[in-house]
């Protein structure tokens, strides 16, 4: 029996017999083993280069000092994450911070997984929980992003989009090249009472160019939204490491729509020393914060959120 069939077949029927509290610390030791057999998605996707604190201060430059801590902290555990199968106990990684935060969203994480009719291995925290930053973000951020498009790039199975509906979008616009993730991704909409009205879905993954690769249609959503649409209020993006690609081809969009910006930056270097350099090489007077939207998880869900600097005083 592997170590998958002896979660689910035995620990997992025995956690739920337990108290809360301590369901919640069996879980965090549990995911921290899960993640030992799946290792860093930026450790272990080529040869991505491991930043020292200096040069993560002048890489993030600009930021606010948590931010910029959170950034070292992502980096630190790349080289800290344990060979495959190796286990740790989760304490030599979680700060009692993240362990706090975890005790805190669990409950509600677990009330919007049935609310949704998602399972746990389906969807994450940073979609159902922290809505990619929105549901924590200031009053002024709401206001400014009201009545306008959203895009979720990378649509997977619907889950962004359907909290994205509590938001006042005049359409969100969801791009998934993959045409299962797509028939599923309609199917948990129409579950979630979301009308056909309220989206529009795209069979294209966005770039910095438009062309076919590896079976895929590319499109840049700058030749997308040209044609006069209403403003982009939300640009959402977590695409398995292809983030700066698509920034770069919003760049008009991004420069005439001045959207909220949710960008995953953890895949690879591309991503993480990336992004917020075009972003600050734009000059657009942005105000950038990194985000941890997954508290229980070594190295994941870490993201760009951003706005313009003029929300801040409206």
């Amino acid at each position: 029996m592997g170590l998958g069939s002896v979660y689910a077949e035995v620990i997992s029927p025995f956690l739920r017999t337990l108290p809360l509290g301590t369901r919640i610390d069996m879980a965090l030791i549990a995911f921290h083993a899960d993640l030992q057999f799946t290792d860093s998605i930026y450790s272990d996707s080529g040869n991505n280069r491991i930043f020292s604190d200096d040069e993560i201060e002048e890489l993030f430059r600009g930021m606010d000092p948590e931010s910029i801590e959170l950034a070292k902290k992502f980096m630190h555990r790349q080289y800290r994450c344990p060979p495959n199968g190796f286990m740790i106990h989760p304490k030599y990684f979680y700060t009692r911070a993240e362990k706090d935060e975890y005790r805190k969203l669990y409950p509600d994480f677990r009330k919007a997984l049935r609310k949704y009719h998602f399972s746990r291995n389906q969807t994450g925290p940073e979609s159902l929980y922290y809505h990619h930053g929105l549901r924590f973000a200031p009053e002024y951020v709401r206001k400014n992003i009201a009545g306008k498009l959203f895009a979720d790039v990378g649509g997977w199975w619907g889950d962004s989009a359907i909290v994205f509906t509590q938001y006042s979008p005049a359409k969100i616009i969801i791009f998934e090249p993959l045409e299962e993730n797509r028939r599923i991704l309609v199917k948990n909409l129409d579950r979630n009472s979301v009308s056909h009205e309220a989206y529009q879905l795209q069979p294209f993954a966005l770039s910095d160019f438009n062309g076919c690769e590896n079976g895929m249609d590319l499109r840049t959503l700058d030749e997308l939204s040209s044609g006069g649409s209403a403003p982009f209020g939300v640009l959402k993006a977590d695409i398995e490491g292809a983030g700066l690609h698509f920034l770069k081809g919003a760049q008009k969009t991004i420069r005439r729509d001045r959207p909220l910006l949710s960008l995953s930056i953890y895949h690879n270097e591309e991503e993480f020393a990336g992004i917020y350099q075009t972003l600050r090489s734009w000059d657009l007077d942005y105000h950038c914060e990194i985000k941890q939207f997954s508290p229980y998880t070594q190295h994941g869900e870490y993201s760009l959120f951003a706005y313009p600097a003029e929300w801040i005083e409206s």
